[in-house]
């Protein structure tokens, strides 16, 4: 509410003047005073003229009991919304800006800062620059914590001076320590305080206690109060009595509008007066509880305690209704029945909430409240109110439980309010307390609703969240949640898709040995996939698609990532860094992730801001070939650069200039340098097969020459204690070298099937990892040289760049393929454990006749035979052909097995045994792509690439037609009528389906 007409005149003026003088230097207002000095009744009333002038631009007030919209990550969205609404030449500029970057709402603060604040407002035309344009941010000691908001404080302290002159920013708060050490001694910020104590105050606080007792008398008529109760004697007491607070000045304004008021001002008059202002607050919040309720009733206190305990801590407000549900007490009293007399310290619609942030400081304070039986702690209801959730949702949630259908046209669902908080917010609750204590009952809860509740948040549309939950449960859990956080990731869009997915989707594609799938999956309930669609999970996290092929990657430890194209950089999430088109061969972060260096192809190399995207540094000019390699000092002072002239070069990143004699000495290409950890040397890896050692101080000649690779030395790293370095080649090998000795340690690694493309370390110094043009990454042991994981697979293109991120748990990976790809490497299975099942693509299955056995035919060139009902094999792998099988078919009494191969060849397996029948059939000319028995048992037809239909006799293994053509492309696939067995049909690549009659042919 605004302020009292003819009160604050005089801060409200001082305000005005300052927010309509576009000339002052100081474009930030931070007004901070006590809880319950008045700080928001004095911002919504500037708020409000300047509304009716028209100049306010935004108006942002800040509450705990909203979490999410008071987080410091939404706030500049907010403003820039509001703004929008201001002014349309912002929303233009705005509209345009998320056209680019669809995915502004998920960068970091300082991005979205500039983009959608100072990038709009700096725009030429988007508002009148004559005009001040106000943005007041309310109680800002709300938005978030200390932590949370210190990015966003940081932007509003630095950013700000470089806003147009007219935009000006008022902000409100309590004086935090950690907002009052960044305000103060800003020249361009003006700070001022709300001092309470002041003569204007104490007569404003006077004026406001003669206003509500007007309201009050009229009010009671009937009880005769006297046309000017209480009197001035009365007024001066209260007035005394509020300490210079409004918030108590208010509060027992409210107290007073009871029953009998007379009364009333009896009780806050009784005693002597408070001096300081929390002292005369909580005499009052005393006062006023003493006056609410029998306090020697223990359904009363007990009621009191539930009822605030639940408000205080809740993450968001609910409603009496909500808060009967949660509470589920076996009394069955309805909450507003104790609320209703508490009606000065809360405010009961539509949602309960306490009237001020100050009453609940009292309440959570032991000291300040005085009695147990009202203070609060809330670690202990935050549990209580867990506990509470997951009672709740232990009764509700149930498979299904909006009767839905599988149609998404239909999807129309809703969740109590109760149920509702309680799904979004019992993992918030869970966050703050000590899990010990509840781990039985959670335990209980997630195995029997884990599924339940990934439904239920999809109903809610919170599908979303589920990953960032998960993240915060207790690793006493470690395995389900595990499972349920690489589930919530690999089936996002299908869980968001519809909320039954979670059961026809998810869960049947998940590892039959995880934990989720043993503990929920049923088969009398969920599709199932034969044979176990996986062992475990996928060592892929995640997979981000930039729609271009990455040529190069660099990743901090903290996830930014940077890419460079064929046409520039790019921040994975965000826009292109403006100012070339050129394509980039090599990025590098600094290490502390601030910035950005490129290697292009037009023999340039450029220094790029990380969080504004502003080149820092006019470009590196020097190398007379492109620029191959990149790669920081551990310092950030020095960047070194590779290029197709045969030279290494040293660059000073303040300046920009060379510190270094070019370093010469390789004979070809140099594709790949890194530095050493201490920044005393520095490696280079070139065409001509060697790797080189340089002082990085001293103009000299190679330090050493390291020799062995037999072809172009593709990406060097160096171990983090420096005396190992390790080098990729286009001979498909990786090498390690000992630094000193400059020999090589262990034999070279051989797997790759192509060139290495890119090596790195792991930060322990003890594994490398790989990535080749092979569309491989493999994991190393550097003592041994032994691949220690199975080679990760995925990617569609040539690895580009491979690095490891937190805790060397984590790989990522870029590729032609226009993916980067994030890996868990520290829980996957390891090369010397055996995979059950295909070890490549299957690429047919046949069900037996009476629908008992599978068989399936692969990549692998093995075909197996799968019990249908139990998933298990029940024949030893079927080998002997070649090549990828291509078709695979049962004869129809379920004893034979035909497959058809690329290596052109038709076999016949005896189904129980996995012997093979009869003699090979060969005749094909190309691969087999389709086979079958005649219904009798007698024949088998094969189709193939060859263009031509083979018929064969089932026992003696000979052809008993001569090739039957017509056909002029590939066949794809023949089958014999099954009444006469005298006629097969056939389809082509030729777009024709011919009908033969087998009589003749």
């Amino acid at each position: 509410t605004a302020c009292l007409q003819g009160t604050r005149t005089k801060i409200i003026e001082s305000i005005i003047d300052w927010g309509t003088d576009i000339s002052s230097e100081q474009n930030i207002l931070w007004l901070h005073g006590l809880a319950g000095s008045g700080k928001s009744t004095i911002s919504t009333t500037v708020a409000d003229h300047f509304h009716e002038i028209g100049i306010l631009g935004a108006y942002v007030f800040f509450d705990r009991k909203f979490a999410q919209e008071s987080h410091p990550t939404a706030v500049i969205r907010t403003l820039a919304y509001q703004l929008s609404l201001a002014r349309p030449g912002v929303a233009t500029a705005i509209s345009a800006i998320i056209d680019i970057t669809p995915t502004i709402s998920a960068l970091p603060i300082q991005r979205q800062f500039q983009q959608l604040l100072l990038d709009p407002l700096l725009t030429e035309g988007t508002i009148e620059t004559d005009k001040p344009l106000i943005l007041v941010l309310d109680a800002f000691d709300e938005c978030g914590t200390a932590k949370e908001r210190e990015d966003l404080l940081e932007q509003l302290v630095e950013r700000s001076t470089r806003f147009p002159r007219n935009i000006r920013i008022f902000i409100t708060s309590r004086p935090e320590k950690d907002i009052h050490d960044a305000f103060e001694l800003q020249s361009h910020i003006l700070v001022q305080e709300l001092d309470i104590t002041s003569d204007a105050n104490i007569s404003d606080i006077s004026s406001y206690f003669r206003h509500r007792m007007v309201r009050i008398r009229k009010k009671n008529i009937s009880l005769s109060l006297g046309v000017d109760w209480p009197g001035e004697d009365g007024i001066q007491k209260l007035t005394e009595r509020a300490s210079g607070l409004f918030v108590w000045a208010a509060t027992a304004s409210e107290f007073l509008n009871g029953h009998d008021p007379r009364i009333r001002l009896g009780i806050i008059l009784g005693g002597e007066p408070m001096r300081e202002a929390e002292s005369a607050l909580d005499c009052l919040y005393q006062t006023a509880l003493l006056s609410a309720g029998s306090w020697d009733d223990a359904d009363f206190v007990a009621d009191f305690r539930d009822i605030l305990g639940l408000v205080l801590v809740a993450r968001t407000p609910l409603s009496s209704a909500a808060i009967d549900a949660l509470l589920c007490t076996a009394h069955g009293r309805p909450s507003i029945h104790t609320i209703g007399r508490l009606g000065c310290v809360l405010s009961a619609g539509p949602t309960v909430r306490v009237l001020h942030p100050s009453f609940a400081d009292f309440l959570s304070s032991r000291t300040r409240c005085g009695r147990e039986i009202w203070h609060i702690d809330p670690p202990a209801f935050h549990q209580r109110l867990l506990t509470q959730c997951l009672k709740r949702l232990d009764l509700f949630l149930k498979r299904n439980m909006c009767n839905l259908s599988l149609s998404h046209d239909e999807l129309s669902a809703s969740l109590p309010e109760d149920i509702a908080y309680a799904c979004v917010h019992w993992i918030d609750h869970l966050d703050i307390i000590c899990v010990a204590p509840i781990i039985d009952l959670l335990v209980a809860f997630l195995n029997q609703h884990l599924l339940h509740w990934f439904e239920s948040m999809t109903i809610l549309e919170g599908a979303r969240t589920t990953t960032s939950l998960l993240n915060k449960l207790s690793q006493d859990l470690a395995e389900l949640i595990d499972d349920a956080r690489r589930l919530s990731l690999w089936f996002k869009e299908e869980i968001e898709y519809h909320p039954l997915m979670i059961y026809v989707t998810a869960l049947p594609f998940c590892p039959v040995t995880s934990s989720i799938y043993k503990t929920f999956h049923d088969t009398h309930l969920f599709p199932s996939v034969v044979g176990g669609y996986q062992q475990s999970w996928s060592p892929l996290l995640h997979v981000i698609d930039t729609y271009r092929p990455v040529l190069a990657m660099a990743a901090s430890f903290d996830g930014k990532l940077v890419c460079g194209s064929w046409n520039g950089v790019f921040r994975i999430g965000d826009t292109s860094l403006q100012g070339y088109t050129d394509r980039v061969n090599s990025v590098a972060l600094s290490h502390d992730g601030m910035r950005i260096a490129s290697g292009l192809d037009d023999l340039t190399i450029r220094i790029w801001d990380v969080t504004s995207g502003v080149q820092l540094l006019p470009t590196l000019q020097g190398h007379e070939g492109r620029v191959n390699s990149v790669a920081y000092s551990p310092d950030g002072t020095r960047i070194v650069s590779a290029s197709d002239d045969m030279t290494v070069r040293a660059w000073d990143t303040s300046s920009g200039k060379e510190i270094l004699p070019i370093l010469r000495g390789h004979n070809g290409p140099v594709n790949s340098v890194a530095y050493s950890p201490d920044g005393a040397w520095i490696v280079s890896g070139s065409d001509d097969t060697t790797l080189r050692i340089w002082n990085s101080s001293l103009e000299n000649e190679a330090l050493s020459v390291l020799r062995g690779h037999e072809q172009s030395v593709s990406s060097v790293a160096v171990s983090p204690d420096g005396t190992k370095i390790i080098s990729g080649s286009d001979d498909k090998t990786i090498r390690v070298w000992d630094t000193h000795l400059g020999v090589e340690i262990i034999p070279p690694l051989r797997g790759h099937e192509d060139r290495v493309n890119s090596v790195t370390f792991y930060a322990d110094g003890t594994r490398i990892a790989s990535g080749s043009e092979d569309e491989t990454i493999r994991i190393w042991d550097i003592s041994s040289g032994v691949q220690v994981l199975e080679p990760l697979q995925g990617h569609y293109g040539g690895i580009t760049s491979v690095t490891c991120i937190s805790d060397d748990t984590q790989l990522v990976t870029s590729s032609l393929d226009g993916t980067v790809r994030l890996w868990d490497t520290s829980a996957y299975t390891t090369a010397s454990t055996a995979s059950r099942g295909h070890q490549g693509a299957i690429l047919s299955v046949s069900f037996s006749s009476d629908g008992t056995r599978i068989a399936s035919g692969s990549q692998d060139k093995t075909i197996r035979v799968w019990d249908a009902a139990s998933s298990v094999e029940i024949v030893p792998v079927l080998r002997g052909h070649e090549d990828a099988v291509c078709s695979v078919s049962f004869s129809t009494d379920g004893t034979r097995i035909v497959s058809g191969s690329v290596d052109t060849t038709v076999r016949v397996w005896n189904a129980s045994s996995g012997g093979e029948a009869v003699s090979v059939l060969q005749g094909h000319k190309a691969s087999v792509n389709s086979v079958v028995f005649s219904p009798n048992g007698a024949h088998i037809v094969s189709g193939s690439d060859d263009k031509t239909i083979r018929v064969w006799d089932t026992l003696l293994g000979v052809e008993v037609l001569h090739e039957l053509r017509g056909h002029t492309d590939v066949i794809n696939s023949v089958a014999i009528c099954p009444e006469c067995c005298s006629s097969v049909i056939s389809g082509s690549d030729d777009k024709t389906i011919r009908l033969w009659d087998l009589s003749s042919g």
